[in-house]
């Protein structure tokens, strides 16, 4: 269950839940006739198990903390395409993302959510020009110096301003290079700069290399919120 006064962040990979093709029809009784159609569109079947996993996940999750079957209860979409439940009338929040092959949904009971999570192989692969056009001047310096592992460093920043996104519901509407991050040994601060000057900064940030090869954020708006507590997902909650 969900901690009422906190968050839990579960993660499932599509290689271990997707083996049994009758699951995955069993799950994609679960769907809307819109995720339906959506999943159906997917070319690829990494993309298609990607989809139906964060789907089913978060269908179950959502579920057994309201107290009712996974189909039971509405998803919908905010206008930046934040899920939200739109019924039964709750305070539940939860948050999705996915990554190579990586599922991972967030709920919290009290207050809205946001979760994301990079693949930590694709990052190596990051062009040096993102760091001047994403990052505050402090970020870029963190992550120039030593070169060695600078994309590692940057990934940490992107991550983390994803999650921050998803948790206000805003997609990408706020210019990244104005909002930065500083991982001090008593935890990780916000910065806002530019047109983000004055905004709230009494937020809980959580940063985990979930395994070997994601790294995890996760982002709450409140200043002492508990740690996330990061777990696998329950395969007894798949169809």
């Amino acid at each position: 269950m969900v901690p009422v006064n906190g968050t839990h962040v579960w993660h499932a990979s599509t290689d271990a839940a997707w083996i049994d093709r009758d699951r995955v029809e069993r799950a994609c009784a679960w769907l809307t006739p819109q995720d339906r159609a959506r999943y159906d569109r997917f070319r690829f079947d990494a993309d298609r198990q990607l989809f139906l996993l964060g789907r089913t996940m978060s269908r179950a999750l959502v579920g057994r903390a309201l107290g009712v079957t996974p189909t039971a209860w509405e998803w919908r979409e905010g206008p930046h395409g934040r899920p939200e439940i739109a019924a039964p009338a709750t305070t539940l929040h939860f948050n999705i993302a996915h990554s190579a092959g990586l599922v991972v949904c967030a709920l919290s009971h009290t207050h809205t959510v946001g979760v994301d999570v990079e693949d930590l192989l694709r990052g190596s692969q990051t062009d040096p020009a993102l760091v001047a056009r994403y990052c505050t001047p402090r970020e870029a310096a963190v992550v120039a110096a030593p070169t060695e592992g600078w994309r590692g460093r940057f990934l940490e920043f992107w991550t983390l301003k994803e999650a921050y996104l998803k948790a206000r519901g805003l997609g990408i509407a706020l210019p990244l290079a104005e909002l930065g991050f500083a991982l001090d040994a008593d935890g990780i601060h916000t910065e806002f700069l530019g047109s983000l000057a004055g905004s709230d900064t009494n937020w809980t940030f959580h940063l985990e290399r979930v395994t070997e090869r994601h790294l995890l954020a996760v982002a709450v708006p409140e200043s002492r919120h508990p740690a996330p507590i990061v777990a696998p997902f329950p395969a007894s909650l798949l169809p």
